[in-house]
């Protein structure tokens, strides 16, 4: 798998995770929210008013918390991937450079020899010597 490749999907599972956490504790805060009495005489009582499910409530910040590590961790993962690039890109330059620095050092002796070369070894051109 390219890098580049690797870089989108965990940009993907940072977004999916941050979704995943929206939901969650959106539900959470939506179930701590609603303030309902569950110990209220039967006359007195709101219907409309769901019980908290506290078991569903602890699973629902487990998940969150999950999902925040995930995404802290994928995070971490996308900076050093991205650190990782950074450095083979000014490597790439650096060689660039290098290469370049060559050529320009042939180019004087393969301007000389060059009208005295055959057509063949042109391209290929040394610094002559004399016979």
């Amino acid at each position: 798998m390219s890098s580049l490749s690797k870089l989108v999907a965990c940009r993907c599972l940072v977004i999916l995770l941050a979704m995943t956490l929206g939901v969650f504790g959106v539900r959470t805060l939506q179930a701590k929210g609603k303030g309902c009495q569950t110990s209220c005489p039967a006359e007195s009582c709101q219907t409309s008013c769901p019980a908290v499910d506290k078991h569903a409530q602890h699973e629902a910040e487990e998940a969150r918390e999950r999902a925040e590590k995930a995404a802290e961790h994928a995070r971490h993962e996308a900076e050093e991937e991205c650190a990782k690039q950074q450095k083979a890109y000014e490597h790439a330059q650096h060689e660039a450079e290098e290469a370049r620095e060559r050529a320009e050092a042939k180019q004087p002796a393969c301007n000389m020899c060059a009208p005295k070369c055959e057509p063949v070894c042109a391209p290929k051109c040394e610094p002559w010597r004399g016979e």
